[in-house]
């Protein structure tokens, strides 16, 4: 396979751990990128065979193409390659849906961390750092669905 050979949603899938299929055309699966317990990296493929990649744990799309040993190229459907290169695509976010499936651990850090300080009791350490991280994903879902906060 070269650098240039298309690489179909099947075999994206198949190069991924934890996937489950959402609906049609989409899925979620654990990161390649890194160790994660449960999924955050939302695949999209839309009407005319584009692959779209968000992974709400903050990892950059090229950096999970490039753990799969695969490059944007690779993804794109032969019938669009011919293209103008310099046509603007049609944006296709990714539906809240989605969003909120990849945070539900975040919100269960939150809802703990929020007990915790409603019932008088200090945070620890720790317990900071995991909310300061659901924090981080939390906003960059907000970002992925369309919205600033």
């Amino acid at each position: 396979m070269t650098d240039y050979d298309y690489v179909s949603i099947d075999d994206l899938l198949s190069r991924l751990a934890g996937v489950k299929r959402t609906a049609p055309g989409k899925w979620i699966a654990k990161s390649p990128t890194r160790n994660e317990r449960t999924a955050s990296l939302s695949i999209r493929l839309t009407d005319d065979g584009r692959v779209l990649l968000h992974d709400f744990g903050g990892d950059e799309a090229a950096d999970i193409l490039a753990a799969l040993g695969l490059n944007w190229v690779q993804l794109i459907p032969p019938h669009l390659r011919r293209k103008d290169a310099h046509a603007k695509p049609e944006r296709q976010g990714f539906p809240c849906f989605d969003a909120l499936r990849a945070l539900s651990l975040d919100c269960i850090v939150v809802q703990i961390a929020a007990n915790r300080i409603l019932d008088g009791l200090p945070l620890m350490d720790t317990d900071i750092a995991h909310l300061q991280a659901a924090s981080r994903r939390i906003e960059a879902a907000l970002l992925a669905v369309g919205v600033r906060p």
